[in-house]
């Protein structure tokens, strides 16, 4: 396999699982882990997007310290993905209807505790590194993406 190949399964993963767990560093340099409903965006295959209040701790979280990691498995854990990236929040119009179009059926707790679709922010984590584990087989592959392979 090769990072290509490690970019279409977490695409798979993304599309299956619908869910997925980010994990930040707070102010006090501890780790912060949450669900997160994530997507990947048609032709931008090495960016994870999310939405989330502006007013959330991981916002908070991410203007303080950008580094990420995003964490999915598949259903029947034969497959578990990590990801390592840089985050960065887009209080865009258009990124916000995109990332919607992708993801707004998925957001059925979010829109309970964010009932206001204008107070959302778009999390854009651009891949850096991709971990693929088959437990089944105690297999591990990992890659450093290339530029260019992280969508900006």
């Amino acid at each position: 396999m090769d990072q290509r190949d490690s970019l279409g399964r977490l695409e798979r993963l993304v599309e299956a699982s619908k869910v997925g767990i980010l994990t930040t560093v707070d102010a006090d340099g501890f780790p912060r882990s949450r669900w997160m409903t994530p997507a990947i965006l048609r032709g931008r295959s090495g960016t994870i997007y999310a939405v989330t209040a502006p007013d959330s701790a991981k916002c908070a979280h991410i203007r303080k310290s950008a580094r990420v990691e995003w964490f999915l498995q598949s259903r029947i854990l034969d497959e578990v993905i990590s990801v390592i990236g840089t985050a960065s929040l887009i209080d865009n119009p258009q990124a916000k209807a995109e990332v919607l179009e992708s993801i707004g059926p998925n957001l059925q707790i979010f829109w309970r505790t964010n009932p206001d679709a204008r107070n959302l922010v778009v999390v854009e984590t651009v891949l850096e590194e991709i971990s693929v584990f088959y437990p089944m087989e105690n297999r591990r592959e990992r890659f450093e993406l290339e530029s260019g392979d992280g969508a900006r």
